[in-house]
């Protein structure tokens, strides 16, 4: 691990279970990721799942974030609707066979897919608070189904620094 990086100390409470990790393919950051899980002490307790976006794509349908997106076409629309579907499915196959209580949203910076379905005025508003606008959707969402998850959402830059964005605590069942 590297030792220079800096991680989040404190504003969550570290999960004592099993974890989801939603992250993007960004393969930039791969490594720089495991080494935070393991930082926090999620050796072989995590199921990954990665989504070009991460939440991005989770909530290509929420009204509030849908004014946001490029004009696509509506076979194009068809396919990305799918997006969701498939995290609702991995949520629950992760809550089932490995009885999940938290789950991680890792956002990062420079992201290709922001800027691939996202418009250019909404980018320019600030990408750190784009990311956290669609892990804080994805989240409530989430909350909507599973409430008894707890939520971290994080930030990770190019250099592999990874800051907490929000965290969510989940209703005990």
């Amino acid at each position: 691990m590297c030792s220079n990086l800096s991680y989040p100390k404190d504003g969550y409470d570290v999960p004592q279970g099993n974890v989801l990790v939603l992250s993007c393919i960004d393969l930039r950051l791969t490594d720089n990721l495991q080494e935070f899980l393991n930082y926090d002490n999620l050796t072989n307790r995590y199921d990954l799942f990665a989504l070009a976006g991460a939440a991005l794509m989770t909530q290509r349908e929420n009204p509030k974030l849908q004014g946001h997106f490029v004009t696509v076409s509506e076979e194009e629309k068809k396919k990305l609707h799918v997006w969701k579907d498939i995290w609702d499915m991995h949520l629950n196959i992760s809550l089932d066979l490995h009885h999940i209580e938290d789950v991680y949203i890792v956002e990062h910076e420079n992201c290709g897919a922001y800027k691939a379905y996202l418009t250019e005025a909404y980018l320019k508003k600030g990408e750190e608070k784009r990311h956290d606008e669609f892990a804080a959707a994805l989240t409530t969402s989430i909350h909507a189904t599973h409430p008894y998850l707890n939520v971290h959402t994080f930030y990770i830059d190019l250099r592999g620094n990874i800051k907490l964005l929000r965290t969510k605590k989940g209703v005990k069942k």
